[in-house]
């Protein structure tokens, strides 16, 4: 018993002690208008919501004895059970809270406990926080079967019983008024016709807490960053390109896809500026094959400057085989330069 006794206390200890470190920690040095400031372990933010105020609860849950105190219920090891509880938080870590525990049926007989307490909360994240409670239970029973002994049963839980109670769990914030928590309670020591035994109710619950805001305030500091931005320089322009083809080419070839990657450049950042697409050829071969040919050296330059991102209206498409030859000043044999798509910006 004295190990029990011993366990409760470092339960509470460690229930009281979590609320005192969380008070302890690093906040913002200033809080007005009785604003708590939260800080998200996961965010690094600082979340501003009313840290006191009055809660109200309710939970369905189950308790359970262990098998060596199942002698003390009858033989029975556990029971279903309701939780109504509500409370005061002085700040987001410290409240006190009163709760009304109803368990149907354990050992033959209806029990109620009614406990006072404080709790602890220790926010984890934006959402999650952990809790400890500590308080003191009365319970009361009601004996299910009035016709047997009042030896048998729970008939002669004292009516003047006290429990030391504690209490762990986990709340989740679902909005800034509801949560849902997950939790276990402990009652140590209670005193039955068969002995003393312990108990403990794990439940499932919901909390509105009110005088909240609808949504979570989000306090951050904003700090002025001077930062360097660099100046893009112009890009260089040309007004003409001739791109030159082998003899019969017509895909295009790195030195065509190079060029035509400046013509994309410039016509991005000047979205004023259309483009003429005019494919040549040379004097060799039939007048029929350098149409042919002409018409696909332009067609393919086209479909490259529309496929990185230039629309098709902004282009005018055309061929002339060797019938309008560029003019160059110079007089050599070479016809590479006839050979070409020519594109003219404007």
């Amino acid at each position: 018993m004295k190990l029990k006794s011993l366990s409760l206390a470092v339960v509470a200890a460690l229930s009281l002690g979590v609320a005192t470190s969380a008070m302890a920690a690093d906040a913002p040095a200033t809080a007005t208008n009785n604003t708590a400031l939260t800080q998200s372990a996961a965010t690094g933010h600082w979340y501003a919501g009313q840290g006191h105020g009055f809660w109200v609860g309710g939970a369905l849950g189950m308790a359970y004895s262990g098998s060596a105190d199942s002698g003390a219920f009858n033989g029975q090891t556990n029971a279903p059970s309701t939780k109504l509880d509500a409370g005061y938080d002085f700040n987001q870590y410290v409240g006190a809270y009163a709760s009304y525990d109803f368990m149907y049926n354990l050992g033959n007989a209806d029990m109620h406990i009614g406990t006072l307490g404080v709790k602890g909360n220790l926010p984890l994240t934006q959402k999650l926080s952990a809790f400890g409670k500590v308080g003191a239970s009365y319970i009361f029973s009601d004996n299910n079967e009035s016709a047997r002994s009042a030896l048998d049963g729970l008939g002669h839980l004292r009516s003047d019983s006290f429990s030391a109670t504690a209490g762990l769990g986990l709340s989740y914030q679902i909005t800034n008024a509801l949560s849902t928590q997950i939790g276990a309670d402990y009652y140590q020591n209670l005193r039955t016709s068969h002995g003393h035994a312990d108990l403990t109710q794990a439940y499932w619950g919901m909390t509105y807490k009110f005088g909240q805001p609808a949504t979570p305030a989000v306090v951050t500091n904003t700090v002025e960053v001077v930062k360097e931005v660099a100046v893009e320089a112009q890009i260089p322009t040309r007004s003409s390109y001739v791109l030159p083809y082998q003899n019969g080419q017509t895909k295009l070839n790195d030195y065509g896809r190079y060029n035509l990657g400046e013509v994309v450049a410039t016509m991005q950042a000047n979205p004023e500026v259309n483009a003429q697409i005019i494919g040549r050829t040379d004097k060799v071969g039939s007048q029929a094959i350098n149409n042919k040919i002409s018409a696909a050296r332009a067609a393919n330059v086209a479909s490259f400057l529309e496929a990185n991102g230039i629309s098709a209206s902004r282009l005018t498409v055309s061929h002339v085989a060797n019938s309008n030859p560029i003019q160059t000043n110079s007089a050599d044999s070479t016809n590479y330069v006839q050979r070409s798509v020519q594109i003219i910006l404007k």
